[in-house]
């Protein structure tokens, strides 16, 4: 007579291998996802720094990104109105430490765009991205442009 299935010792064997495995891949998972969210929210910030160029460029006026610190650090542009006076906020307020897991560390609370898309004040900025799974960084140069 033949029996069909496993004992009970091999499947205890094939629970500690997968034990073993998952203990040596978890970390590594952690990272990589880690490093995935510092390289997007470095991304979003470029991403709004160019619509901060456009914005000025587009409607002729100066525009303006501004950066909060901390772990509760935060992304939005603001640019002339339309019609009429003041500044509107383009997008929203981007919650970039919320939404990425990251702390974010800027040298400076805003860069300002002149009408031609340049940096209007001919300093450069550094903003520091750090999360679980590393760091990324940016550099606004001078002239308004974003360096890795």
């Amino acid at each position: 007579m033949h029996r069909r299935g496993f004992t009970l010792l091999e499947l205890l064997v094939v629970i500690v291998m997968l034990g073993v495995i998952m203990a040596l891949a978890i970390p590594r998972l952690r990272s990589a996802f880690g490093g995935t969210s510092t390289r997007s929210a470095r991304v979003t910030v470029t991403t709004l720094v160019a619509k901060a160029r456009a914005a000025a460029v587009a409607r002729g006026c100066r525009a303006t990104i501004h950066f909060t610190s901390g772990s509760a650090g935060t992304v939005w542009v603001t640019v002339c109105r339309l019609n009429g006076a003041g500044v509107d906020t383009l997008g929203g307020i981007e919650p970039l430490a919320a939404r990425f897991n990251v702390t974010v560390t800027a040298t400076r609370d805003s860069v300002s765009f002149a009408p031609s898309g340049i940096g209007f004040d001919g300093l450069s900025t550094t903003l520091l991205m750090t999360g679980n799974g590393g760091r990324d960084s940016i550099v606004i140069n001078p002239i308004g442009k974003v360096l890795r």
